[in-house]
């Protein structure tokens, strides 16, 4: 499926495996930046592996699983994955979701122009892709920082949740506004800011 797609994937049925295909093949991929672990492997599973492979840091992670239960998805997004489809997924959903990571990994030619994002103490550089709190780097993920792009970029107006699922998930179909939910929380759990008394954040009932 992928193949046909035009990308080139390499395949391991051994989790002990991955890190060294990881490092030994990523510069020569096409598209190299996407890792698709099943929540279920031999001797470990696909959260426990992303946590303790370092190689992954900072990849887009696609979770692929027959495990469509709440808490399993909101413990794989809080634990720094990118997407979760729930199986069965048509070839065309997850060519999409690939893309749609893919796309979140390159850096648009704006953000080189784009003046760094200051607010109480937030700093973003765009063209470094890297976020402070008060001169304390914060490491987000690929999404993390996707959504916080998004929300910065769009300062001082309000972004209904289907707006963002499809800036920075990018499938319409994905409909779910827990996923924008989730990784609020998780943003602001990262940059310290109080729900209760917010700074970076604020939340329109029901709109975005």
């Amino acid at each position: 499926m992928l193949a046909q797609a035009g990308y080139s994937p390499i395949v391991t049925g051994d989790p002990a495996e991955a890190p060294a295909l990881i490092r030994e093949n990523l510069p020569d991929l096409v598209l190299p930046d996407l890792v698709l672990p099943d929540l279920v492997l031999p001797g470990t599973d696909g959260i426990e592996l992303m946590e303790q492979t370092p190689e992954m840091a900072g990849l887009p992670v696609i979770f692929l699983s027959a495990y469509g239960r709440d808490e399993t998805i909101a413990d794989a997004l809080q634990k720094g994955a990118s997407d979760y489809l729930v199986k069965p997924f048509s070839p065309t959903e997850l060519v999409a979701r690939i893309e749609a990571a893919l796309r979140r990994r390159a850096a648009p030619d704006l953000d080189e122009q784009r003046e760094p994002y200051r607010l109480s103490g937030l700093y973003i550089d765009y063209a470094e892709r890297t976020v402070s709190v008060n001169n304390r780097p914060v490491r987000l993920t690929a999404t993390e920082y996707a959504l916080l792009y998004e929300l910065c970029v769009n300062a001082g107006r309000v972004m209904r949740h289907d707006q963002l699922l499809q800036r920075v998930w990018g499938v319409d179909a994905l409909g779910d506004s827990r996923w924008v939910r989730t990784f609020v929380k998780k943003l602001r759990s990262k940059l310290g800011d109080d729900a209760g008394n917010p700074t970076y954040f604020f939340t329109v009932p029901r709109l975005g």
